[in-house]
């Protein structure tokens, strides 16, 4: 059975991810940290009730050393999407630059390298997902963009290496829940609302729905970003 495996999947915009990608008939690898297995289980007994042996758990962490994930030789995708999202500036970021470094753009390479022979053989693709302000940074996120700028130009230099048997291309959402800590003020809700020509923030289904096309549809496409984020991109100031 092909298998796709998804970094980050269990919460959130991975598990829409995993639904989505499990629907097109696949097996998937869930790989989450070892403080979301809860969550981890709890989406493994759906999809496996859903169809039998179709998702397994695989607990790495991808700022650690990495082993070979499971099922390695069936694997004809990978969808980059695990990721930290912590504040950080000039005076705090040796704090954070090695983690988020590893955890965007070192891990996902590493894992990459351990699959590129079965993403060769089986003509893969990989998707990562980066994010709208890798060219319009946000402030307070100093090593946020640092990494996702770097798993950016990865995309494009990978598409080139990898290429012609494996496709690389990119998600960069926009804002597509609202934190369900109510960190963001009604202040700043409303001004994103107001900065997106959609009018509204999109869902985690949108964005998942995003992955999926260029996973298994796009097959004349690598190199390229896919922006799902109601034209705010396109509009920031």
């Amino acid at each position: 059975m092909k298998t796709i495996l998804i970094t980050g999947a269990v919460k959130r915009g991975g598990a829409a991810i995993a639904r989505r990608v499990h629907q097109r008939g696949y097996r998937v690898i869930l790989n989450c940290r070892s403080s979301s297995m809860a969550d981890a289980e709890i989406l493994h007994g759906e999809l496996n009730a859903i169809r039998a042996e179709s998702a397994i758990i695989w607990s790495q962490e991808l700022h650690q050393d990495m082993a070979s994930p499971p099922l390695i030789d069936s694997i004809t995708g990978i969808v980059t999407n695990a990721s930290s999202y912590v504040n950080s500036d000039i005076d705090t970021f040796t704090e954070r630059l090695e983690e988020d470094m590893q955890s965007h753009v070192a891990g996902h390479l590493q894992l990459i390298r351990l699959c590129k022979d079965a993403l060769t053989r089986n003509n893969g693709a990989i998707v990562a997902i980066t994010d709208i302000h890798v060219n319009r940074a946000s402030k307070g996120y100093l090593t946020y963009q640092i990494a996702k700028g770097g798993l950016d130009s990865a995309v494009r230099a990978l598409a080139i290496d990898l290429a012609p048997h494996v496709r690389v291309n990119a998600v960069a959402p926009g804002t597509l829940a609202w934190p369900s800590s109510n960190s963001i003020s009604a202040e700043r809700k409303s001004k994103i609302l107001e900065s997106t020509p959609l009018g509204r923030i999109g869902s985690f289904d949108e964005m998942a729905a995003a992955v999926e096309f260029l996973m298994f549809d796009a097959t004349f496409t690598t190199g390229a970003t896919l922006t799902v984020d109601g034209g705010r991109s396109s509009f920031l100031e």
